[in-house]
């Protein structure tokens, strides 16, 4: 039989699992950044919040909360496929999670990155108007653009970046589709550039 400090130290073991499992099931292994899943979750909460404020619910939230915009970036780094082949995927890997960590020390504490997927990454900038969030992707995409990678002195880096805000009317997947397309603007543009879905909506 167990005496009860064994005890106490599988528990504690047990706990420290869980803790492990959970963290991992809410952060993209590679880059550190939340998942998609995790951000879809959180999102569509701060998306309710700003939008629905009109129904009693929504209304205490928001006075409790203190906000009434939300606005979402998503950021693609351009050209990953040829960096990839030129350089490997281990400086594919390098690169990933250089853009992921510039990008989660650019926005507040409160505020959400993710991995969207691949070489895609997404933001929540809580309390943000799309002018907001248009500079605050502008500013990333500058740091990005002068990352400077050692072992690679010849390589270029820029992302691209589409931005949209909350409204009442549309929807949170119309809204995430809206910072979709205008993703699709800046790099149908030219890259290395940002654009907000009502630029050309």
């Amino acid at each position: 039989m167990e005496s009860e400090a064994d005890l106490k130290a599988r528990i504690q073991e047990l706990e420290d699992e869980v803790s492990a499992l959970a963290k991992d099931l809410i952060h993209d292994k590679l880059t550190g950044l939340k998942t998609r899943a995790f951000f879809e979750e959180e999102a569509r909460i701060y998306f309710d919040i700003a939008i629905n404020a009109e129904t009693d619910r929504g209304t205490r939230r928001r006075q409790w909360f203190g906000f009434k915009n939300v606005s979402f970036i998503f950021f693609d780094i351009d050209h990953f496929k040829s960096v990839n082949d030129t350089y490997g995927h281990a400086a594919g890997d390098e690169i990933l999670q250089a853009v992921a960590e510039t990008i989660r020390t650019s926005v507040r504490e409160g505020d959400t990155a993710a991995r969207w997927g691949g070489e895609e990454m997404a933001v929540t900038l809580v309390g943000a108007t799309e002018r907001d969030a248009v500079n605050k992707a502008e500013d990333i995409r500058r740091s990005v653009e002068a990352i400077q990678f050692g072992k690679y002195p010849d390589l270029s880096l820029t992302i691209s970046a589409g931005v949209a805000s909350a409204e009442q009317g549309a929807s949170f997947e119309q809204v995430l589709e809206r910072a979709d397309k205008a993703l699709y603007k800046a790099k149908q543009g030219g890259r290395n550039q940002v654009i907000s879905y009502s630029a050309f909506s």
